[in-house]
């Protein structure tokens, strides 16, 4: 199997493109659940995290996301703390994940946020970025209504610029305009991948 690596900027549009490449025929998979879900079930995380951002970060043995977020992405040291504990533990999962398909037929598109803030662009075999102008990244995050402006403007600042981004891409999918267009450039995308 092809593994291939997605990602892009917060409010580009990549969940989307990720859902399109699944309908024309890609198996995928959002590194960012399976994050989640280790920081729900794995107790060696789940202890690192009570220790590193405060117990109250579980209730009852349940992740309080939004309080883990608010003091994750405060500040780029916090930042840095939570990806020190989690993106070790993500990338063992999915060098095993992608181990175990790699002589599966076909194409996995793996979503990934972080993937080139991880160093995880070494375990695909290219990588696909979906690139949007800042503004209207903001104006999508913000229409989601699942942070504040200013939580989202800092998240974005916590972010690899897009010049770096697009530097270590093979691909990239430009999402400024509507959702056919993004579907045009998927397909387009796809051809490619599917042809080499």
């Amino acid at each position: 199997m092809k593994h291939i690596g997605l990602t892009g900027g917060l409010g580009s549009g990549k969940s989307t493109a990720l859902n399109m490449f699944y309908d024309l025929g890609a198996n995928i998979l959002n590194a960012d659940d399976i994050a989640k879900s280790l920081l729900q079930v794995n107790p060696t995380l789940i202890a690192k995290i009570k220790d590193v951002f405060g117990s109250d970060c579980y209730i009852d043995g349940k992740l309080q996301t939004a309080m883990l977020a608010k003091r994750a992405f405060g500040s780029t040291e916090n930042q840095k703390r939570l990806n020190a504990l989690t993106h070790p533990l993500l990338k063992q999962h999915l060098e095993k994940y992608l181990k175990a398909t790699r002589t599966i037929p076909g194409v996995l598109i793996v979503e990934a946020a972080v993937l080139m803030e991880a160093g995880y662009e070494t375990l695909f075999d290219a990588i696909i970025l979906v690139t949007t102008d800042k503004d209207i990244r903001l104006r999508r995050a913000v229409a989601r209504k699942t942070l504040d402006e200013d939580s989202i403007k800092k998240r974005m600042s916590l972010q690899i610029p897009e010049t770096q981004k697009r530097a270590g891409a093979d691909y990239i999918i430009e999402n400024n305009g509507t959702k056919d267009e993004l579907q045009t450039a998927c397909e387009a995308c796809w051809k490619q991948i599917t042809a080499s």
